[in-house]
């Protein structure tokens, strides 16, 4: 028996076909790397980096730390915190929003104590002469939280919790009742995901199976309506549904002259959870469409008549020959929907209203409107994390390709 020589490894070496292609393929890198990576990295810095207010807290949080006590400061840390707002006015501005997203109210509280400083005593006895809020123990929590460079306030935030210490996870407790939104939100967000993929492929599947057995022009017609809705503006389309199901609209219009309806009666179609489900159904149906047909192509119709003529009976013959042939293309639409209906933003703001707004919705009010820019960073790191566990779990499910005999 002769011993095998040892085989070398093999080394690349670039050739002028991977050398053309790697060049080709460097644009696109930087394209991604530029305005995809980077700012998905800026928003996870973000949702944590407190630097710049803890900076202009900075002889209070050393005050803080030279005189520890629960609740209300002595007065060394009211004289600090006098300090810190004095030498630094332009930091004042950024201090009040943040505190006040700490503790509603303090952002006001904080602009008239610095526009008042100068006949204020710096102690605590001035200061709570001054407004009694500044001898609450909630006021100086706010602050303590401020005086971290790095704080997990907007993750827990974005889960309707709070923290008296940062640095201590079993001070996490959750928000008083009347101040939970975010919970609500993520539970509304991931059912109307859910129930959207249910629709989509209910009505998706009869379609893409049609698809599968036409032919000539009936394909060519049956196919241009299912991708006609990508060659329409989706502003368009939405608009054309807010014209449908408005209280003047359309469809109220038929149902009260048909008598279905009184013209007092007519039902609020709109700007309700109803409208958000129907218009993103319909915005989505293609992608369950399209997936589902594309297996079912590959599908041979002879397997189902080979267990018609073995006996089975059609409903039988579907559920264990035919449907799971086709469950890879369900899996992979149904998981794209849901990952797309996820971070939906523009059809729930336009047809949906309060009650049908998601989690996209809040994440664009923090971005432009309250221009808190660190809880938007956090709602939108934590929604890639979920988009994430979608795209494993399409991976995991989805069929391994056999090998080759």
């Amino acid at each position: 028996m002769t011993a095998r020589p040892f085989q070398t490894a093999r080394t690349w070496r670039p050739t002028r076909t991977s050398v053309i292609g790697l060049g080709l393929i460097a644009p696109l890198a930087l394209l991604v790397l530029a305005f995809l990576v980077l700012p998905l990295f800026r928003f996870a810095y973000l949702s944590v980096d407190n630097r710049a207010i803890a900076q202009v807290l900075s002889l209070t949080s050393q005050a803080m730390r030279d005189h520890p006590v629960e609740g209300v400061p002595n007065d060394a840390v009211f004289a600090a915190f006098q300090q810190d707002l004095a030498r630094d006015p332009e930091g004042v501005a950024k201090l009040a929003a943040r505190l006040n997203f700490f503790e509603g109210g303090l952002n006001s509280l904080v602009r008239k104590t610095s526009a008042q400083m100068a006949t204020i005593p710096p102690n605590r006895a001035g200061f709570t002469a001054f407004d009694k809020r500044w001898g609450e123990g909630k006021t100086w929590r706010a602050i303590g939280l401020a005086t971290h460079p790095v704080i997990p306030e907007y993750y827990l935030n974005a889960l309707d919790l709070r923290t008296d210490e940062p640095s201590r996870l079993l001070s996490i407790e959750p928000k008083p009742e009347g101040q939970r939104i975010y919970l609500r939100l993520w539970a509304r967000t991931i059912m109307v995901a859910l129930f959207v993929v249910s629709v989509c492929t209910l009505v998706g599947y009869p379609i893409a199976h049609f698809l599968s057995r036409s032919k000539g022009m009936v394909f060519t017609l049956a196919m241009g309506l299912v991708l006609l809705p990508f060659w329409t503006p989706l502003l368009a389309r939405i608009a054309s549904w807010k014209v449908l199901l408005e209280s003047n609209g359309v469809i109220n219009s038929l149902l009260v002259a048909s008598g279905l309806v009184s013209e007092a009666g007519r039902p609020q179609l709109l700007n309700n959870l109803f409208a958000t489900v129907l218009v993103m159904s319909y915005v989505l149906l293609p992608y369950a469409i399209l997936p589902t047909y594309a297996v079912m192509k590959r599908v041979q119709p002879s397997l189902f008549s080979a267990a018609l003529t073995l006996g089975a009976t059609p409903v039988r013959a579907f559920f264990t020959v035919y449907l799971p042939q086709t469950l890879p293309g369900v899996l992979a639409g149904g998981i794209l929907i849901f990952v797309l209906s996820f971070g939906f933003y523009l059809t729930p703001e336009l047809v949906g209203g309060p009650s049908g707004s998601l989690i996209g919705n809040m994440i664009a009010y923090n971005f432009s409107r309250s221009l808190n820019w660190g809880l938007a960073g956090a709602l939108s790191t934590m929604l890639l994390i979920v988009i994430a566990a979608a795209a494993l779990l399409l991976r995991a499910v989805s069929p391994k390709p056999s090998a080759r005999r």
